[in-house]
């Protein structure tokens, strides 16, 4: 649930299923920190792959932006808001940048629009930016928008599970 590199057998590990516990038996004594989850095998992988939407899609949106500032002379600059705005963050910043979606898709769309026009002078791709502006007009046409309740976005998987999720 980390970076590998660095931390090796220390890298923070879920385990799931009817092994995880003697999984963690084997690998605890050798220095690893392993969280053994309640559920079935590949509870742990679901974990991990969720996390993973968020982390990669991060990395590349920063990627992209920092080619982008590259090419404008400005990667210093968005290197450091980018910096600040991380070390600023707090929990209340996944409710605001969900519910902020919702709320403002419709112009952050046109805004996600216009920063693929500028990647597109400066000779970047916009991968990022064009997936980004696609998801926002899915959400302001959509009846997903409908579905956030509370800052928490419902999901087909969750419901009817009696677990807090649907």
């Amino acid at each position: 649930m980390a970076p590998v590199p660095g931390k090796g057998l220390r890298t923070p590990m879920l385990a799931s299923g009817p092994a995880a516990a003697g999984c963690a038996e084997l690998l605890r004594p050798l220095g690893a920190s392993v969280t053994v989850l309640d559920g079935d095998a590949g509870e742990a992988a679901t974990r991990k792959l969720l996390r993973s939407v968020f982390f990669k899609g991060m990395a590349a949106a920063v990627t992209e932006a920092l080619h982008a500032a590259r090419e404008a002379g400005l990667e210093d600059w968005l290197r450091d808001n980018i910096g600040a705005e991380l070390a600023a963050a707090d929990a209340s910043l996944v409710r605001r940048l969900e519910e902020g979606s919702v709320k403002h898709a419709v112009r952050r769309s046109a805004e996600m629009r216009a920063a693929a026009r500028l990647l597109a002078e400066l000779g970047v791709p916009s991968r990022i930016s064009d997936a980004s502006r696609r998801w926002l007009d899915q959400l302001a046409s959509s009846t997903e928008s409908s579905t956030i309740n509370a800052g928490t976005v419902r999901s087909e998987r969750g419901k009817g599970k009696g677990d807090g999720t649907g």
